[in-house]
């Protein structure tokens, strides 16, 4: 009998995202604080009599072959166990595409979660990670998911509890723009601003605590340098979240996504506002603990 399984794929938001001097692999030492969201893409595993990996999605933007992250992580994984592939993968699509909230690498982490489980390989969370990084950087974290601190090039990770109750999180993406992650980093120039550790264990001990006032002065994304200069867009979104003055506003990733931290609904609503929903795309979400497997 040809067996189904169904799971979610949480997006992530950079709590902070400090980037530091380029790696002689050719990708930057970071240091960031990740965060999973109630938002997600559904991901169905469904085994089939015919052979290779297919793809399917809801979403025509999504590639269906070898670009996609999906199809890296199922490949893997079948090349690493040695198993012919006879997989379609179906993903119904609700977290933006390029956007900084992880989608591709949330999607791909669902499906090395799904097929350990399917296939009963009897993977550790740990052997699911180690393995993954091969397939893109944020894929061992959304693996997992919650809250982590990862360093490295985002390989080195260490996991917190999500604070408890959750944050509200507001997040406005702006239509018609996409910010390719690696366009952003390869125009990135280190030493741009001034950061310290000691600052970096504040805003995670404040984050722990929820204490938004000190995030709201604190928080910093050095992608902002890059992608603010290229989409003046992304720029005035943040700028018209600020001005509501209740949150922790920031932008995600690369971008071209920015959400702002609210401890209740109607300060969220509130921000929102003051937004053009006919230039951007609103989610209200929470916080979350990520992945139950």
């Amino acid at each position: 009998m040809k067996r189904t399984l169904i799971l979610q794929a949480p997006a992530k938001i950079n709590i902070v995202l400090w980037v530091k001097e380029k790696r002689p692999d050719g990708y930057h030492e970071l240091s960031s604080i990740m965060q999973s969201l109630s938002l997600v893409d559904t991901i169905t595993l469904q085994e089939t009599r015919e052979e290779g990996i297919q793809i399917e999605c809801d979403n025509p933007d999504v590639p269906r072959d070898q670009k996609n992250l999906v199809y890296k992580a199922a490949q893997l994984f079948f090349e690493h166990f040695g198993i012919s592939p006879g997989i379609i993968i179906r993903i119904q699509k609700r977290i933006p595409i390029a956007a900084g909230l992880a989608g591709g690498s949330t999607d791909a982490g669902a499906v090395f979660n799904g097929l350990a489980r399917l296939y009963d390989k009897g993977m550790t969370m740990a052997d699911r990670m180690k393995l993954s990084m091969a397939v893109g950087s944020d894929v061992p974290f959304v693996i997992r998911g919650g809250l982590a601190v990862a360093q490295g090039r985002g390989e080195l990770l260490n996991f917190f509890e999500t604070p408890r109750p959750p944050l509200f999180v507001l997040i406005a993406v702006p239509k018609n723009i996409e910010v390719s992650t690696k366009w952003c980093y390869e125009n990135y120039k280190p030493g741009q601003s001034k950061r310290s550790e000691e600052n970096f264990r504040d805003i995670l001990s404040a984050y722990r605590k929820r204490d938004l006032e000190f995030l709201k002065h604190n928080v910093f994304n050095d992608l902002e340098s890059v992608t603010f200069k290229r989409h003046l867009a992304v720029a005035d979104i943040k700028e018209a979240l600020n001005s509501e003055g209740s949150g922790a506003v920031l932008m995600s990733g690369s971008g071209p996504s920015v959400f702002g931290l609210y401890t209740d609904r109607k300060a969220a609503i509130k921000a929102a506002s003051r937004l053009d929903i006919t230039k951007v795309n609103l989610f209200l979400e929470q916080t979350s603990r990520g992945s139950n497997f």
